[in-house]
């Protein structure tokens, strides 16, 4: 019989806007990882450093350009994701708990039952806060710490410092994770690198919440139901 499972109808989850902003924030926020490691640590030669602190202000000014022009021009989008990765329930609580699920079935080999889930899950939306909060804070303290260092008082440099620094390590300790995951979901992978779509069956397997409250219903193809239930 014709299920969820093996419907391919395509489901948009990432509009063109969303899929270039995030274009644009992962490949300036790589380079920044990478060359805040190698400010903070300083193996290099001192030529070297200094071409990494020239990298590390371009991108730095190539990624807050970015989330400006996004927060402008699809402010809307922005609060609907604020709203999302701000609304906690018992069921993120309980997906804690089995960490989604993860662990078990990458180590362990077992499936657990996991909460259902809206688009996106509940470690998804601590990844999202984390990036609304430490990417604020990293936008906020970088331009403190590179246009007025000099003209600030001491204490409000030291603190910007301190506050760049933890929420840069944060985040990049984070980005190994999510990178993992994104490909682990292929098919969500694909959707905010290439063409913004998942599969319905994808979509109801791992967001059901939002499927039924948000997904618009469209009926199958009468004959595509037909053809799929004799091949099955």
């Amino acid at each position: 019989m014709h299920s969820d499972q093996h419907d391919m109808r395509m489901i948009q989850k990432h509009p063109l806007n969303v899929r270039v902003f995030h274009y644009i924030l992962l490949f300036s926020f790589l380079p920044l990882a990478i060359t805040g490691l190698i400010l903070f640590f300083k193996p290099l030669s001192q030529q070297a450093m200094q071409l990494s602190y020239d990298i590390h202000i371009v991108t730095g000014v190539v990624l807050t350009l970015n989330a400006i022009a996004f927060t402008l021009m699809a402010f809307d989008r922005v609060v609907y994701f604020i709203a999302r990765v701000f609304t906690v329930s018992d069921r993120d609580v309980k997906w804690f708990k089995v960490l989604g699920g993860y662990p078990q079935k990458f180590l362990l080999g077992k499936t657990v039952a996991v909460p259902p889930m809206a688009k996106y899950n509940s470690g998804q939306k601590l990844f999202g806060a984390c990036v609304l909060i430490g990417g604020t804070l990293l936008i906020l303290s970088g331009l403190l710490l590179w246009l007025i260092p000099h003209a600030a008082p001491r204490d409000a440099v030291w603190l910007s410092g301190q506050i760049h620094l933890v929420a840069g390590l944060l985040l990049t300790a984070f980005l190994p994770v999510h990178l993992f995951l994104a490909v682990y979901r292929f098919d969500d992978f694909k959707a905010m690198m290439i063409h913004g779509n998942v599969p319905y069956h994808d979509a109801a397997e791992y967001t059901p919440l939002w499927v039924e409250q948000e997904i618009v219903p469209v009926k199958p193809n009468i004959k595509a139901q037909q053809a799929s239930n004799a091949n099955a």
